[in-house]
């Protein structure tokens, strides 16, 4: 699953941070994006603080069910609590069940209660009940006593598969009028392929599917991302496209000398010099390039800071189309209100090996989500962001800047020698094999959207021959675009989508 006043604040906290005294350390912040994932998740969720007044929380149930450890051995008997939300205040007899699949966060009330969310409409017009339950390792749902690599054995699509066909038994039976409802699936990003996969591996229990954004073809190289990220730029403005590789390219060529990478450091106000052996320099990389990741993949998004502040047009081309300033000063200025929006203070943080320090910190700490996203990408997915494309990376400053293999050395650094090249492959292939991939998605009733701005849709399902199977890919629109409420600044197209959402899961149900 962020006003004027706030950036003036946030600016004014900002210039403290960079007018403190040389002698004071400053607080450092790793603001990138981790394979894909900004900090809190992929489902972005709002702040609570500014939906509150239009819930009704009578109705909304917070609560923990008793999970099975390991659902693919029946000699484990291990059992751990499950966290999860549900609302009835839309339910009539007769209604079907709606399951908000967590992903790889934690998750909130939010997608239960706000009235106004795709999810909650289409509760409301079909008297639906609506649940969301917490995907194991994430949030306050912790399966084990920490995350050593033995414990995150436990980690994986298929066992939140499993939880989740176990969750709608219990339910079924622990509230009697939903024992023969049709029960759907919903998720968005991860989750949203999960909620695809959940229907086609426990069709008896999942009548149906929406499954936003959902990245269902795992790959190791996932050198696409950044061809649309490229791509959504320049089909903003060719201008500024044109200058955002400009500055990506001075980069490139400042870091052959001591003066440039001074003049970097400054720039980006990172925390250390920076070293010239191969994983700084490519974890320098992952810092420069994140802020244009992340703003592309949620740019007009109608939540928090993405609807007007973080888009393409206002937070990268606002910048880069100023001729008043050089191409450096353009870098600098994208990545200086990029935090200064999400309220980031102090200095960029490029220190690879603290970096993977942290990422083997095996407690329920700080890293958790961190260290819980990037074992499934080891174990299961890849989708390694890389620069191997021969229009992107080029675009991008250089096609060796962010290989794949560098990613896969993280995994090898950060749970050990077993989680190597060949294993990362044979994970992935085995999961493309599991789930069908997306070529052999073939289970009916199943809703597919997607926005082509987005980088994720590059590997989502976008075609179907199956009727009842249906990509919805959204012109102009971003991650999850689909799973927010309505907005006076969505496109007719976004609109469209929604309602073709509607009226498919209306058919399917009133069938």
């Amino acid at each position: 699953m962020r006003s004027l006043l706030a950036v003036v604040l946030a600016a004014c906290v900002l210039a403290q941070a960079f007018a403190a005294p040389a002698t004071q350390e400053e607080p450092r912040v790793r603001r990138n994006m981790i394979r894909g994932r900004p900090r809190g998740g992929m489902k972005k969720t709002p702040p609570m603080s500014t939906v509150s007044h239009l819930i009704n929380f009578d109705s909304v149930v917070s609560s923990t069910f008793t999970q099975t450890l390991d659902h693919f051995d029946s000699s484990n008997g291990k059992t751990f609590q499950q966290r999860y939300y549900h609302n009835n205040q839309w339910y009539k007899d007769g209604g079907p069940a709606f399951l908000m699949l967590g992903g790889e966060g934690p998750e909130s009330s939010y997608w239960v209660s706000y009235p106004g969310l795709e999810i909650t409409n289409l509760a409301a017009k079909q008297n639906a009940w609506v649940f969301d339950i917490e995907h194991r390792f994430y949030g306050e749902t912790k399966p084990t006593s920490d995350m050593s690599v033995s414990n995150l054995k436990y980690l994986s699509s298929a066992q939140a598969i499993e939880d989740a066909a176990a969750f709608i038994t219990a339910m079924k039976i622990k509230y009697p009028m939903l024992a023969n409802a049709k029960w759907v699936t919903f998720g968005g990003s991860y989750s949203g392929a999960l909620a695809a996969w959940t229907r086609a591996k426990h069709p008896e229990l999942v009548y149906a599917a929406v499954g936003s954004s959902g990245p269902v073809q795992a790959e190791v190289d996932f050198k696409e991302y950044l061809e649309v990220v490229q791509n959504s730029i320049t089909r903003n403005s060719t201008a500024c496209a044109d200058s955002v590789t400009q500055g990506f390219n001075l980069v490139a060529s400042l870091l052959k000398t001591a003066d440039g990478r001074k003049q970097l450091k400054s720039a980006f106000h990172l925390c250390q010099d920076i070293k010239l052996d191969d994983k700084s320099l490519k974890y320098f990389w992952e810092t420069v390039y994140s802020p244009y990741m992340e703003v592309v993949q949620y740019s007009g998004d109608a939540a928090g800071a993405f609807a007007t502040q973080l888009t393409i047009s206002h937070a990268i081309c606002r910048y880069h189309l100023n001729s008043g300033s050089t191409t450096i000063q353009k870098m600098k200025q994208v990545n200086d209100y990029f935090n200064l929006v999400n309220d980031y203070f102090g200095c960029n943080d490029i220190d690879y090996n603290g970096f993977i320090n942290f990422m083997k910190d095996t407690s329920f700490g700080e890293a958790q989500s961190d260290r819980a996203w990037v074992w499934q990408t080891c174990t299961e997915f890849g989708y390694y962001q890389s620069t191997a494309s021969a229009t992107a990376g080029p675009w991008f400053g250089g096609v060796a800047n962010l290989p794949a293999q560098y990613y896969i050395d993280e995994c090898t650094a950060i749970y050990g020698a077993a989680y190597n090249t060949q294993e990362v492959q044979n994970a992935v292939d085995y999961t493309n094999q599991y789930y069908g991939g997306r070529d052999n998605l073939n289970t009916d009733r199943i809703l597919l959207p997607n926005g082509d701005i987005d980088p994720w849709h590059a590997l989502g399902k976008l075609n179907s021959n199956n009727t009842n199977i249906v990509p919805v890919v959204i012109n102009g629109t971003a991650h999850c675009a689909d799973m927010y409420g309505a907005s006076s600044l969505d496109s007719i197209y976004l609109t469209n989508a929604r309602q073709k959402i509607a009226n498919v899961l209306a058919g399917w149900l009133n069938a």
